[in-house]
């Protein structure tokens, strides 16, 4: 590597179009396991242990984590474009963000749950601020990880085959959250000691797993590796995104399929305790994710090209809506084993959409540098991340004052709580369904325009070396 480091950037680009290896592929989907088990851990049991261990009221922590969304606004294009444009001497690019980025994620993940010996107003501001701090380290580590997806290679299968790894580390990671984390808390003597070990756990697999990540990319990620574009004006950076039909569509359909999951994830412990009445379903759909994930991801790849990126988008969503006609049909009377089944039907909906709709990202940034000339993978990556987000913070605030609506208690539970929760999981994917339809009809990048772009893309990087 040291006779690379001072290889102009124009030269260097040669090296996004020798094949991948499997080491890079592998650590690439560890990147997944860093980002998604963390992420998972907060958005299956955060809401539930503030509201239930710390004691907070629960619809006002659904609120909080909506309004946080403004912070997220202001943070993720920044920390986007501040990554486009880093070239360190030693690290390069991305990387010096994910390392950062990853450690102190870590210390916020702890801080989040942990119930800190405050008054009440001391204990909203302690949430509050790492709740902040949360936004900009998952930030941080997360859009140059997945930048690297359109900036270590051009090959679009190559491409797909980096998403797969990275879903297929991210589906199990998030299945290990939901099988280890109930049993840990519930055999702890004191529920506090079992929060703090589980996200223990969570917080050294994400440091091991994210160094790797940020390790395996060094082969096309070292200074003055990749192209650096120069710092435009606020309304310019603004521009790249209102005017730009393919990111917008893309960011709300990863929005959409996003709010399927994070609502399913913010219901589910209510759905279990109170519908359910056995929390011990947790571990089994987890386990069932599991499963799901080591069979369909693989497969992947082939089903993008066999049906293409919309029509699975499409395939995964009518898939998820079997749940809410089933559970249409059964509400709080369905039995333990159909509970399974609709979280496998559900598990298996999401995977095909959600790894669909994020193979359209590496696209978008193609599409970008085909219309405006510059491709901002950082950007771009944080703009569609800042819309997954955005989605994903609705997911508590509609649960939290759903449920403070109908008087919800943790220690007592009535009918109107039942219905509540039982008609929240019939709604929400019946309206992204519609919303889906929708987006797809406005997405503009066909399968058939994609190969005329990057062809014209590939013509005009070739003119351009010629031209230097």
């Amino acid at each position: 590597m040291s006779k690379k480091k001072n290889v102009p950037a124009d030269v260097q680009e040669d090296q996004r179009d020798r094949k991948m290896s499997k080491g890079e592929l592998v650590s690439y989907g560890l990147g997944g396991v860093a980002s998604t088990m963390p992420s998972q851990f907060k958005t299956a049991y955060a809401m539930n242990f503030m509201s239930d261990v710390a004691g907070l009221h629960v619809g006002a922590v659904g609120i909080l984590n909506t309004l946080l969304i403004i912070w997220d606004a202001i943070n993720d294009p920044i920390i986007g474009g501040i990554a486009d444009r880093t070239n360190t001497k030693r690290w390069g690019k991305y990387r010096p963000h994910m390392i950062m980025g990853i450690l102190l994620w870590a210390v916020i993940m702890v801080m989040l749950f942990t119930v800190p010996d405050l008054p009440e107003t001391g204990m909203w501001i302690y949430y509050i601020v790492a709740l902040l701090l949360y936004s900009v380290f998952y930030t941080q580590f997360t859009v140059p990880w997945q930048a690297l997806n359109s900036a270590m290679t051009r090959d679009p299968q190559e491409r797909n085959l980096m998403l797969t790894c990275r879903q297929y580390g991210g589906f199990i990671a998030g299945a290990v959250v939901g099988v280890i984390t109930i049993p840990i808390v519930q055999k702890s003597a004191d529920p506090r000691t079992g929060w703090l070990i589980s996200v223990g756990i969570v917080c050294v697999t994400m440091i091991i797993t994210g160094l790797c990540a940020a390790n395996g990319a060094k082969r096309v990620d070292y200074y003055n590796s990749l192209p650096t574009p120069e710092k435009i004006h606020f309304k310019s950076q603004i521009g790249l995104v209102i005017h730009n039909r393919a990111v917008i569509c893309a960011a709300l359909l990863l929005g959409a399929v996003t709010l399927v999951n994070t609502m399913s994830s913010a219901l589910s412990l209510y759905y279990l305790r109170c519908v359910v009445e056995n929390m011990g379903l947790k571990a089994v759909f987890s386990l069932v994710s599991l499963g799901i994930s080591l069979v369909v991801i693989p497969m992947m790849p082939a089903m993008l090209r066999k049906f293409g990126k919309i029509k699975t988008v499409f395939i995964g969503m009518f898939v998820i809506l079997i749940q809410s006609i089933w559970l249409l049909v059964r509400r709080e009377f369905a039995t333990d084993f159909e509970v399974i089944g609709m979280g496998f039907v559900g598990s298996l909906g999401f995977v095909f959409a959600n790894v669909a709709v994020l193979a359209m990202i590496p696209d978008c940034t193609d599409y970008t540098e085909w219309k405006f000339g510059t491709a901002q993978a950082g950007f771009i990556n944080a703009t569609i991340t800042f819309m997954k987000k955005f989605c994903s913070s609705f997911s508590t605030m509609i649960v939290g004052v759903a449920l403070a609506s109908v008087g919800y208690s943790a220690s007592e539970t009535s009918q109107e709580v039942i219905d509540m929760i039982v008609n929240l999981k019939i709604a929400y994917p019946i309206v992204l369904m519609i919303v889906t339809v929708i987006l797809v009809k406005l997405y503009p990048i066909t399968p058939a325009f994609a190969k005329t772009m990057r062809a014209e893309l590939k013509q005009r990087r070739e003119a351009a070396k010629k031209n230097s």
